[in-house]
């Protein structure tokens, strides 16, 4: 007949001898400082670049061993070598706008280590040179008027100061 503490017994050891033939002492996890960044407006043609930085929080030492981009426009590169737990890295990421005028857009980098896999994402929105000169031309001249008009404020509040005052001395 069959013993079933046997089998108990022989599937624990085995359970036990995977787990120290896989245990390392504890894993790597990096933790960004920032995982999403926002490029804002950029031109088209124009190249932006992002510094994702981390920091190693887990307890042993964490190697990247590659970041993937999401498309040919993204070109990461990352910190070589073991990362010590507690020790910081970077994954810089150059972003050439060439050809996404007229675009709004959020891509992913994949970093791939001995831990688990993140993600490091940033968002962009792509117009052509012209718009964006549009657009600074339209923000001076909003500031101008914006000075004038808190000049014309600053009047009136001293005319209302001044008759504040006169009512109260009556």
């Amino acid at each position: 007949m069959f013993d079933k503490r046997l089998f108990f017994l022989g599937l624990l050891i085995f359970t036990l001898h995977l787990k120290a033939q896989t245990d390392t002492g504890g894993t790597p996890n990096l933790k960004f400082d920032v995982d999403t960044a926002d490029f804002g407006v950029v031109a088209d043609g124009d190249s932006v670049i992002y510094q994702f930085w981390f920091t190693n929080v887990g307890q042993s030492d964490l190697i990247i061993k590659q970041a993937w981009p999401a498309c040919g426009c993204t070109h990461p590169s990352y910190t070589q070598g073991p990362i010590k737990p507690g020790g910081r890295g970077y994954v810089r990421v150059v972003f050439n706008s060439k050809g996404f005028a007229g675009h709004e857009m959020v891509k992913e980098v994949i970093i791939i280590n001995n831990g688990k896999e993140r993600y490091a994402r940033f968002k962009v929105k792509v117009v052509n040179e012209q718009f964006l000169k549009e657009v600074e031309a339209y923000k001076k001249s909003t500031q101008d008027t914006d000075k004038k008009m808190s000049k014309k404020e600053k009047r009136k509040q001293k005319r209302e100061a001044r008759k504040k005052k006169r009512e109260a001395q009556q």
